[in-house]
């Protein structure tokens, strides 16, 4: 998804405009996997399932907070709050009350944060040895929006923190994850109708003893119904 990149003093406003976006987005896979682990009677698989909603609350709840914290940095750069000291009866710097706190510092921790929320989605949609097919979206239109909204603040975030801290670069490997985890859980739907190919058939009839079995029969039951 192509996203203008913003200036400077508008990054903390864009990444908290991508994170509502985010935090709406997930509600709909959360809603799908829900009801899905709700409607499975196989427990494993209905337990993969559930976890992966479980995955889901946890990024959003992140998201949430993070939302709180990015927008208490914006209030301290409005207000001219960056790490004041309280002062002696000299007029002087006292260091035993600490200071203010520090939009850079805070912003650091949102950048660990979103990170942190891009683990928790990449953990949900793992791939399990039984169940490998269960990892993709339910909704891949709205989780498309939120891996790549997730993305683009955790840019915005370091972008911004750039000027102040070379240690966001740690962060490139998580962009570069969800681009990755976007692509590989998100693809778009087939088609009703479409069909399997052939070759996606003899795949399944290789793959699958009990499709096999299930061709086998259909095939002496189309025989029969042709010699009659």
């Amino acid at each position: 998804m192509a996203t203008q990149q913003p200036t400077a003093e508008d990054c903390i406003p864009f990444a908290v405009a991508q994170l509502v976006t985010v935090f709406e987005n997930l509600g709909a896979e959360h809603q799908a996997l829900m009801a899905e682990g709700e409607k499975t009677a196989a427990k494993e698989r209905r337990g993969t399932v559930l976890r992966m909603g479980e995955g889901i609350a946890s990024a959003a709840h992140t998201v949430n907070q993070t939302v709180g914290v990015l927008a208490a940095v914006h209030g301290m750069r409005a207000l001219g709050i960056n790490r004041q000291f309280a002062k002696d009866s000299e007029g002087r710097d006292y260091s035993p009350l600490n200071t203010l706190g520090s939009p850079a510092e805070t912003l650091f921790d949102v950048a660990g944060y979103l990170d942190a929320a891009a683990n928790t989605l990449k953990k949900a949609y793992g791939q399990t040895r039984k169940h490998p097919g269960l990892a993709v979206a339910r909704c891949p239109r709205q989780m498309s929006v939120a891996l790549s909204g997730l993305r683009v603040a955790l840019e915005t975030v370091c972008l911004d923190l750039n000027d102040t801290d070379e240690a966001v670069a740690e962060y490139a490997s998580a962009q570069e994850m969800l681009s990755e985890l976007e692509k590989r859980v998100c693809r778009p739907v087939p088609a009703q109708g479409t069909g399997l190919t052939p070759d996606e058939v003899a795949a399944a009839i290789r793959a699958n003893p009990d499709v096999a079995r299930a061709a086998a029969v259909a095939l002496a039951a189309e025989r029969l119904t042709h010699a009659g």
